[in-house]
């Protein structure tokens, strides 16, 4: 842990993003979740750079090993963080860091994994689900198992971006190379366009209440328009 991150430092602030890469969910911490000034987290030299030089404030840090002083903060922004470890155990450890410094809740977020051996069987994969940088694929069930084993029981799990067949440009072939993004017929090898017969999905995100506190049913109730619009899990 940074020797400057102690309590009197995280007195100036009211949330946290841990992994926060270039500073795009310090903004979302602001927005969608009501925070007021965050400091990012992250182990990457480069990534902080990019933040500080958009005007971000942030430390370098490793989430899975922090000390962080309890209650410090009102809430933890943790999102596509969980599949850039190397484990459940690192996910188990950043988690427990979270709950700990946060006294309100936790927010993740991350990509969908729970089709993987779905769309294999029709020879087909998400992107994301076959990039180097993602080196565990942490399901909604695990991530369940996660938080309870911790004692966070009081959360809910919501799925976001419905992929109804293999049209959507998340979905490439099995013969598409590593670390894609989204599928380009002038590029990739053909794919055959399948309806999908169960739920697919872009993206879970989680939010866990550390104790009670007004504004959370406004917090979880499912945005109508933009990027986030959640359905419960099935």
């Amino acid at each position: 842990m940074p020797a400057s991150l102690g309590s009197e430092v995280l007195s100036n602030y009211d949330f946290l993003d841990f992994g926060a890469s270039a500073g795009g969910s310090l903004e979302f911490g602001r927005g969608r979740l009501g925070g007021t000034r965050g400091l990012g987290i992250d182990i990457d030299a480069q990534k902080l750079q990019l933040m500080r030089a958009a005007g971000y404030e942030c430390v370098q840090g490793d989430v899975t090993k922090l000390a962080l002083p309890a209650d410090s903060v009102r809430f933890v922004v943790m999102s596509h963080l969980l599949e850039h470890l190397s484990g459940l155990a690192d996910i188990q450890a950043a988690i427990s860091s979270a709950a700990r410094v946060a006294s309100d809740f936790l927010f993740i977020r991350g990509p969908y994994f729970d089709a993987d051996n779905y769309l294999e069987s029709l020879g087909l994969r998400l992107y994301w689900s076959h990039w180097t940088g993602h080196t565990y694929h942490i399901g909604v069930t695990e991530l369940a198992l996660v938080l309870t084993r911790l004692g966070l029981s009081d959360h809910l799990i919501l799925l976001s971006g419905p992929i109804p067949d293999s049209s959507h440009p998340a979905v490439h072939p099995l013969a598409s190379p590593i670390d894609q993004h989204e599928y380009d017929p002038g590029a990739h090898s053909p794919k055959p366009l399948v309806q999908f017969d169960r739920p697919v999905f872009q993206e879970l995100v989680c939010f866990a209440r550390l104790r009670p506190f007004s504004g959370w049913a406004q917090l979880v109730t499912p945005e109508k328009e933009g990027r986030h619009v959640f359905a419960e899990t099935p």
